[in-house]
């Protein structure tokens, strides 16, 4: 018996559903999915997924307030009636056909599995150069890298989860924005002796956001990682990378820098052909500023 949730904020996931559906009746096991959307602003939206409860073994859930990334995750998780729970986010779409049974026979044979990320091609994401070069370069990890360094490549976009292991070990509710959240519930995973076994089952990533929308989301990524730096000192390569030129005092130097070419460094990534070193140094340029 599997428990598949789903949290959802202004992203259409129909598609999604019908595929866990039909691979769900093949299983020969009893599976629920569960969508919760998180108060969507876009009505046309929420219509669609209305058709989620159209779908075998499905059912839609709506809250009537934002409750923010954290506290959904912890939310969705009530919804659950079995004991294995699956999690997904609500922009990606499982890679092959055997998605759920991979999953399925893993069933017992650790509290935590991830089946980690891809990115097609030709999807969504691909008309978003910035995002799609980001993706394929910096989040789609060999299974080896992963096993090597199972709790800081723990995922929240597609994961099996023990709900013995969820109800004793709860997402920082202080993360209502986006970013960080599972980097941190990683690390507690790991502080409370969670064994996490990662396998070959990914689902494609198929956001749908603009270049700028994806900037903004960094940007509030960094505001979470520097807002909780403490607890998540030793899990994030940039805020090593930053506590670094803070010990050299070069923070200063590095945020001047990147105030005087920060423009035209937005120029290169909102355009066709991004680079992925000037968006490194954005990163760790904005964090020097804000910090």
């Amino acid at each position: 018996m599997l428990s598949i949730l789903i949290p959802t904020y202004n992203c259409a996931c129909v598609q999604l559903a019908e595929e866990l559906s039909r691979q769900a009746a093949t299983l020969g096991a009893t599976v629920e999915i569960v969508v919760v959307d998180d108060a969507s602003t876009d009505a046309s939206v929420v219509k669609e997924n209305c058709r989620i409860n159209d779908i075998e073994n499905c059912r839609f859930v709506r809250l009537e307030k934002n409750i923010g990334i954290a506290k959904m995750r912890n939310r969705i998780l009530q919804e659950a009636k079995y004991q294995w729970i699956l999690c997904l986010d609500a922009d990606v779409f499982p890679a092959h056909a055997d998605f759920l049974r991979l999953y399925a026979e893993e069933i017992g044979k650790a509290d935590v599995v991830c089946g980690g990320l891809a990115y097609r091609t030709d999807g969504p994401t691909r008309v978003n150069a910035l995002r799609y070069k980001y993706g394929v370069s910096h989040e789609v990890r060999p299974l080896a890298e992963r096993q090597a360094n199972p709790y800081q490549s723990f995922k929240t976009s597609n994961y099996l989860i023990n709900s013995k292991i969820s109800k004793a070990i709860a997402f920082d509710e202080s993360f209502a924005q986006y970013g960080h959240e599972d980097t941190l519930f990683g690390k507690m995973l790991q502080q409370s002796g969670v064994a996490i076994k990662h396998i070959q089952n990914p689902v494609y990533h198929d956001d749908n956001d603009t270049a700028e929308q994806f900037l903004t989301k960094t940007r509030k990524g960094i505001d979470n990682l520097l807002s909780h730096s403490d607890q998540l000192s030793g899990y994030s390569r940039l805020l090593r990378t930053y506590k670094k030129l803070k010990r050299l005092c070069l923070a200063s130097l590095i945020s001047f820098i990147f105030r005087k070419l920060r423009h035209r460094i937005e120029r290169n990534l909102l355009s066709d052909n991004p680079s992925m070193r000037y968006f490194g140094f954005y990163k760790i340029g904005y964090m020097c500023t804000i910090g």
